[in-house]
């Protein structure tokens, strides 16, 4: 009897993270997927030879490592099941959840069952043909966006670099330069009209502290990485997107993020560039002179996101437990790092402009007005506005404490700024990107 052909255990593997990459391809760099597929195919590997040293069946042994590859991914699951109740995130739930994940693969891997199955190989060519399908349907997905991207992404280079900013005569007095943004911080009038809150203690400190608060400012535009990506290439948009047509494709937006025309102006004038670490992957700039990796663990962002499909979220989100996988725990590590990043960086020499993106007072709301963690009762989630899974009372309440706890985090980070900071840089310039709202300049 000819031997049936195996491929199926290890293409759900390589699809398990090929998948996952297919949906984010135009935010995630390719290389960042790299090491999730290798560790993936060489579990599967390492399963099937277990499973066909211990059984002798070549054939139970890849039906074994496929259902395997099925239950460590059944994170996907799980978040299925948290959308549904926030029983889930207990520890109670993260047990349930695990024994019936478990127990379904006890009962379709155990040997009885599949000495009943006559058509083995049936299932292994049905399950081989699907693999195969789902494999190439995200390799073509992944290679689609990513041709379309590489084109724009030249044409973006070729305009950024063609982008000249006069410079002044050099007098050798560099002041240091911050741009900090505190993603979703309203205007003043606004935070008074709309959510009865009087921010004027902190706007006075900024103006007493020697800032300018543009109290009448609105963004050029209505989301975070258009209005950074605008203001960090002093344009509007359109020079440089022009002829892309319409798209949702955002790998564009990561290069007028990572490469700026005031990063290379100002990297020309002798400024060393130093980027904080961001909740948000767009404002992870990894290449900077000066990087801050202090909460990924040697993990990207996409690892992580892959991590949380498997069965360690479930232990992430219902035990607490702070692995390196995106979730609340991660994302109030990368805002309290960054928080304290900010007050020993005037310690570096020299002339340098500092970049900071902080994820708040934007969702999700992990702070309450005093600084303690919060872990809010449904799946991970940064979205805003109308898009916010939770009610408009529950915004408001959210949104004005986490903003508390951010003035009074800046406040100490403001005076450390002015007061650590060499001679050379008591001109300050700091901007505050208040959800693309107000702009604070010295």
């Amino acid at each position: 009897m000819k031997r049936s052909l195996i491929l199926h255990p290890f293409l759900f593997a390589i699809y398990s993270v090929l998948g996952i990459y297919s949906q984010n391809a135009s935010q995630v760099p390719f290389e960042w997927m790299f090491r999730s597929l290798l560790i993936a195919f060489l579990v599967a590997v390492f399963v099937y030879w277990f499973l066909n040293v211990r059984s002798k069946d070549f054939e139970y042994a890849a039906w074994g490592t496929t259902l395997f590859i099925l239950w460590l991914f059944s994170g996907h699951v799980y978040l299925f099941l948290l959308r549904q109740s926030s029983f889930w995130r207990t520890p109670f739930g993260g047990i349930l959840a695990l024994v019936l994940f478990s127990s379904a693969l006890i009962l379709f891997a155990g040997r009885w069952l599949w000495g009943k199955i006559k058509s083995r190989k049936t299932i292994t060519v049905f399950l081989n043909v699907v693999s195969i399908a789902l494999v190439l349907f995200s390799v073509w997905a992944i290679v689609s966006t990513l041709f379309r991207s590489n084109v724009q992404v030249r044409m973006i280079k070729d305009r950024v670099t063609g982008f000249e900013i006069p410079a002044t005569e050099e007098n050798g007095n560099l002041p240091d330069i911050y741009f900090i943004v505190l993603d979703g911080y309203g205007r003043e009038d606004i935070l008074r009209d709309l959510y009865g809150f009087d921010n004027s203690e902190f706007a006075s400190f900024l103006r007493d502290s020697g800032f300018y608060v543009a109290d009448r400012s609105s963004p050029n535009y209505p989301q975070t990485e258009l209005s950074i990506s605008s203001s960090m290439n002093l344009n509007y948009l359109d020079a440089y997107v022009e002829g892309f047509g319409d798209t949702s494709d955002r790998s564009p937006l990561r290069e007028l993020m990572q490469h700026t025309v005031l990063r290379r102006f100002l990297e020309e004038q002798g400024y060393t560039f130093v980027a904080l670490p961001s909740a948000a992957l767009f404002a992870q700039i990894t290449d900077a002179d000066v990087y801050y990796d202090t909460t990924s663990r040697g993990v990207n962002e996409f690892e992580g996101l892959v991590l949380s499909s498997t069965i360690a979220g479930i232990f992430a989100e219902s035990w607490g437990v702070e692995l390196p996988v995106q979730g609340y725990h991660l994302h109030k590590r990368y805002i309290l790092s960054t928080l304290e990043a900010l007050q020993t960086v005037p310690e570096l020499s020299g002339p340098k402009f500092v970049f900071a993106h902080i994820l708040s007072p934007h969702p999700p709301f992990v702070f309450d007005r005093d600084g303690n963690f919060i872990l809010p009762d449904r799946p991970y989630s940064t979205w805003d506005a109308s898009l916010f899974p939770g009610s408009a009372q529950e915004y408001k309440n959210g949104y004005v404490d986490q903003m508390i706890f951010m003035n009074a985090q800046m406040t100490k980070i403001v005076t450390s700024i002015l007061e650590k900071s060499e001679p050379r840089s008591s001109s300050l310039w700091a901007t505050m990107d208040p959800a693309h709202i107000t702009t604070l300049w010295n």
